[in-house]
């Protein structure tokens, strides 16, 4: 188990690849990928109410990636599948795993305000919906809202 605490990788975009709909689409994939392998490490080490929130939050990811797989099928592209193992906290009490969910939905906040980029009304959509989910979300597991929600920090 690694000691660190990113649960996903970073998105592609800002390297050489230019923006696109399929580019975002894959990168929020990546981060529901991420989001579900990292719920069910939080359930598994969580106890009563905790794990009956993270297994919530895991199934709502799920459909989430269910979705964005069925979006770039649409488009006629191949979705990337998850990596073997994502990084994980060190930490598994219950202050630890309640971080590393607010870090999950930050994640995937991230990836869905690029996805708002898109030029298919429908993506833009997805995203505002998905953004707003994941913001709840994170509240939910007692992150403070920030501003901007889905930028790093919570700062344009």
């Amino acid at each position: 188990m690694s000691t660190s605490t990113d649960p996903s990788p970073s998105p592609r975009s800002s390297d050489a690849e230019e923006f696109s709909d399929v580019v975002a689409l894959q990168n929020a994939l990546l981060a529901e990928h991420a989001a579900v392998y990292g719920y069910a490490f939080v359930g598994a080490n969580s106890t009563d109410g905790a794990r009956e929130l993270s297994y919530t939050c895991l199934d709502a990811h799920r459909a989430q990636r269910d979705t964005l797989r069925a979006e770039l099928l649409e488009r006629g592209a191949e979705p990337e599948a998850g990596a073997a193992a994502y990084d994980l906290p060190a930490a598994t009490d219950a202050e630890g795993l309640r971080a590393f969910a607010v870090e999950l939905e930050e994640q995937t906040a991230q990836s869905y305000l690029e996805l708002a980029g898109a030029g298919a009304p429908d993506l833009r959509d997805l995203a505002g919906r998905s953004l707003q989910s994941a913001t709840v979300r994170s509240l939910t597991w007692g992150a403070d809202l920030p501003a901007f929600p889905g930028f790093p920090g919570g700062e344009p």
